[in-house]
């Protein structure tokens, strides 16, 4: 005799995802005992986000001081189910960073994929990363940092210009926005070759994309640090708005094509002008 009678689809659909909860803890959680197995002692992670919780509840330098104090100086963490460790052993920071850097020269993945942000230094990895290290590093020479000189002497000159007006006045300064905007002021001009002047112009498009970049809305980071990546990039989930990202890439176009131009015979310094030249010379 049938005592509960037949079971609706929704009945079932329900018991068959309390009967798989177990079996996805046990996948989410498969990893954790990684560090406990080896003797590296750390936070204690959670399922699906590891330990990236702590860094939403609580500003990361201070997580990393946190667990640093507690943990010592070698501690292992978890990104999502990804162990990781970290190390506050100067000596042993020496060797992974010079003596043994061939074994770790890649940094970590981006938490989605991009197209383009995939291929840039920091996050290129193996032979990739070695290729455009070599083409980059006579780039920084001293000798060719210094002729970037006079354009951060001259974002100086605005700054100082904009704190004399407060100098008059008897105004309070509000420091870190002034800082900001200077430092603001020498990414624009060494690097996208763009002439901007946020302490008079806090408007202009440049400087305010270049703010929005570094805005990190939660509404966008919780589902990144949730999904597993490859859900996150199918998704076409990002930390900050694609629009952002296409602004400086069509700042970045427009700047090189106007070098490469047979027309443009104008000698600049700028980082942009030390790329076009390191890919001249490769080429």
């Amino acid at each position: 005799m049938d005592v509960l009678g037949p079971l609706s689809w929704s009945s079932w659909i329900a018991l068959s995802i309390v009967s798989a909860l177990p079996f996805i803890y046990i996948f989410l959680t498969k990893t954790f005992n990684y560090w406990k197995k080896l003797g590296v002692s750390g936070p204690t992670p959670y399922p699906i986000v590891g330990t990236n919780l702590y860094r939403v509840l609580k500003p990361g330098p201070n997580v990393e001081l946190d667990w640093f104090a507690k943990y010592g100086k070698l501690y292992g963490v978890f990104n999502k189910t990804a162990p990781i460790i970290t190390i506050g052993e100067p000596e042993l920071i020496k060797n992974v960073l010079v003596k043994d850097f061939h074994l770790f020269s890649d940094r970590k993945d981006r938490p989605v994929d991009h197209k383009i942000l995939n291929q840039h230094l920091f996050a290129s990895r193996g032979d990739d990363w070695k290729r455009l290290r070599s083409i980059l590093s006579p780039t920084f020479t001293s000798g060719k940092m210094k002729k970037m000189y006079p354009m951060i002497r001259e974002c100086l000159t605005d700054f100082l210009d904009h704190l004399e007006v407060y100098a008059k006045d008897g105004k309070d300064v509000n420091i870190k926005d002034m800082m900001g905007n200077f430092t603001m002021d020498v990414i624009a001009t060494c690097a996208f070759a763009t002439k901007t002047n946020s302490h008079k112009d806090p408007n202009n498009p440049f400087v305010g994309n270049a703010k929005k970049i570094f805005d990190f809305p939660i509404s966008r980071l919780l589902p990144i640090m949730l999904l597993p990546k490859k859900l996150s990039t199918l998704l076409g989930l990002s930390v900050q708005d694609e629009r952002l990202n296409e602004f400086f890439f069509d700042v970045t176009k427009q700047r090189i094509n106007e070098r490469k131009s047979v027309k443009n015979s104008k000698k600049y310094n700028d980082f942009i002008q030390l790329l076009v030249d390191a890919n001249n010379n490769t080429n």
